[in-house]
């Protein structure tokens, strides 16, 4: 997750306390997805890691947790704001063997090889991924593993039961300002032609979504923050004003009206891609 800067151009979601607090609160709830397909891809003790926008380091830690302290982990973000909470999450956790440095994806440069490369939530930001993942798969090295999650965004056709003006509204103002904004809907989807375009071969898919019925279920409260992260971006494009969206009551209905109607929601879908590179 980046600043303002080179390859982070794109990067609208900001990088306030509360926006870093919201990417934290997203990380809970992904943690377990990531996990998987980080042991499934074969992620593990003594190995050497190397995750790209890393943000407020959820990522990082979990990468650190499965490789040990017989192994390491870089975080590279170009956010100040961003390596300064994960530097002291490190810290607090005790991690010694997890390091964090800025840097622009687009012209970074690493002075060793490392045993896998992984990001979320990062390509979806950049304009030109192919080339960024390009650059970087040059840290990576001979048969080392490549993992990314990514959000399809392309649809909420099914994203709620039964259908909901209010969840379409929600779902609709955060996907299309994202979208008018530089980021990619697709991305999720398009981690195969990613890949190939940098010289991987064909990955390995999954898909995942977090999805609730009950009062207490994160979903309500990660919605209504998304539609909040852009509020600013929403009014600009005229999507619609901040009396219609009511932004400090959005959660509060989304969760009355799934309730009340014993419905479901769910999260945008995170689709995971993992591969080796060439020997």
């Amino acid at each position: 997750m980046q600043e303002r800067d080179g390859a982070a151009d794109n990067y609208v979601l900001g990088h306030t306390p509360w926006a870093i607090q919201r990417l934290l609160r997203l990380g809970q709830i992904y943690q377990p997805f990531t996990r998987r397909v980080f042991v499934e891809a074969g992620i593990t003790a003594g190995m050497s890691v190397l995750d790209v926008g890393c943000g407020p380091g959820e990522v990082t830690l979990l990468a650190a947790e499965l490789v040990g302290a017989s192994g390491s982990v870089l975080g590279i973000d170009a956010s100040a704001d961003m390596l300064e909470v994960a530097r002291t999450r490190a810290q607090t956790a005790g991690l010694e063997h997890v390091s964090f440095q800025a840097a622009d994806l687009r012209t970074l440069v690493l002075d060793q090889q490392f045993d896998a490369l992984i990001g979320r939530f990062i390509l979806m930001h950049l304009p030109e991924p192919e080339s960024v993942l390009r650059q970087l798969l040059l840290a990576v090295r001979p048969g080392g593993i490549v993992v990314f999650q990514e959000y399809d965004l392309s649809s909420f056709a099914d994203a709620f039961y039964p259908p909901s003006s209010l969840w379409e509204q929600a779902w609709r103002l955060s996907t299309l300002t994202f979208q008018r904004a530089g980021g990619n809907l697709h991305a999720g989807m398009q981690l195969p032609s990613m890949f190939r375009a940098a010289g991987l071969p064909t990955p390995h898919m999954s898909f995942e979504a977090s999805i609730g019925a009950d009062p207490d279920w994160p979903g309500f409260e990660m919605r209504a923050a998304d539609v909040r992260q852009f509020l600013p971006l929403i009014v600009q494009f005229g999507l619609a004003t901040e009396e219609e969206i009511d932004i400090d009551t959005l959660e509060d209905r989304l969760r009355e009206e799934t309730v009340s109607n014993a419905g479901a929601a769910r999260l945008p879908i995170l689709v995971s891609a993992w591969t080796h590179t060439l020997s």
